[in-house]
């Protein structure tokens, strides 16, 4: 799912069940994980079943969905942190780059703030690995790959040259009707990506040995991410991050400097905030185009008035204010859900701006 599918994620119904839990990558802490998720299913069941909006069926059937979802997960593959959705008929599961703390919420929304903002750091890509037994598309997000298996994909080469040999009376240059053959398998697959690319445009990284990065270069126009020489027919989701790791870095390096190469021509153009306050201000008012966030900056803040203030200004007169635990986080998602762009920038990219700038539609 997209940042914006995230940030506008919606649920079929109330009740909709937030479950939030951060997980460990390593032993002995990683051992407690399933003692953690279990307490909270519990937690879980007795919320909906004190709940008297709730039917009885209903908040039976919620939780098994939820249950039944948690029990599929595998969290020695998780990350730094796993997040359950579920509302009537409905189930969701994102497992998370980011820690959250840990809750259950039940609500007529989704408690997504957190998920949105793990999903904007997050780097989602294409990884294209060329070979004739088969050629596999995989759907990168961060270190997670998943294998496609839409649009034709996975392909197999299966004419002359690839699991059918050339006849032996085949004329005087059986070398040249064998590139032929690969060409066009080749110019299938540039067809098949496209189609894919068009639905969900991303960068695109390419794997495979020279011959077969050449054959595909000759039929795909658009610009690629990368690309990485060798042999990898039969590299995981594991290996191929661990290959990939070096090229989605110097890509994301190059998407910050592209951001921040923005914003200096929207600040020119005098169409661009900064500062948290402002920022947030000018969010809130749909006015986010891009917007721009060092890596690690987090901070919480009072709401009052429609104002943010800084936490340890609690605002003393006129209605009591809301105190949010990450006042940054529900600016990504606001950004997020009214169609924006969201890039994280490292530490110190935005130092004279507050360590967050906007730019605006207008």
């Amino acid at each position: 799912m997209t940042v914006k599918d995230l940030a506008t994620l919606t649920p079929s119904g109330y009740p909709a069940v937030s479950l939030l839990m951060p997980t460990h990558r390593t032993p002995p802490a990683n051992q407690q994980d399933p003692i953690r998720l279990r307490n909270l299913l519990t937690e879980t069941r007795r919320r909906l079943e004190a709940d008297e909006a709730v039917p009885a069926d209903v908040a039976a059937a919620v939780y098994d969905e939820i249950a039944e979802a948690a029990a599929h997960v595998d969290l020695r593959q998780v990350g730094e942190g796993l997040a359950l959705f579920a509302s009537p008929g409905q189930v969701h599961v994102r497992l998370l780059d980011s820690p959250v703390n840990e809750r259950v919420v039940v609500a007529e929304t989704y408690e997504i703030r957190d998920v949105v903002a793990d999903a904007a750091r997050r780097h989602r890509y294409w990884a294209l690995v060329l070979s004739e037994q088969p050629t596999r598309l995989w759907s990168g997000d961060g270190a997670h790959l998943v294998e496609v298996t839409t649009h034709g994909f996975p392909f197999t080469h299966e004419g002359p040259g690839g699991t059918v040999g050339l006849p032996r009376d085949y004329g005087q240059n059986p070398s040249a009707h064998r590139d032929e053959r690969h060409r066009q398998f080749f110019r299938d697959i540039a067809t098949a990506l496209r189609r894919v690319d068009a639905l969900d445009t991303r960068p695109v990284f390419v794997l495979g040995v020279e011959r077969y990065l050449a054959f595909f270069a000759a039929e795909w126009s658009a610009p690629v991410a990368g690309t990485v020489p060798g042999n990898y027919d039969h590299a995981g989701p594991h290996d191929l991050h661990r290959v990939l790791a070096p090229h989605l870095a110097a890509h994301q390096a190059f998407e910050q400097i592209a951001a921040l190469e923005q914003l200096d021509v929207a600040r020119g153009a005098n169409r661009f905030a900064a500062g948290l306050p402002e920022v947030w201000q000018l969010a809130h008012q749909g006015r986010g185009a891009h917007l721009l966030v060092e890596e690690n900056f987090h901070s919480p803040a009072w709401v009052h008035d429609d104002h943010l203030h800084p936490a340890e200004q609690q605002p003393t007169s006129g209605p009591a204010g809301t105190l949010v635990d990450d006042a940054v986080d529900d600016v990504v998602e606001l950004v997020a859900r009214q169609g924006g762009e969201v890039t994280f920038v490292g530490d110190g990219s935005l130092a004279l701006d507050g360590r967050i700038a906007l730019i605006v539609r207008y």
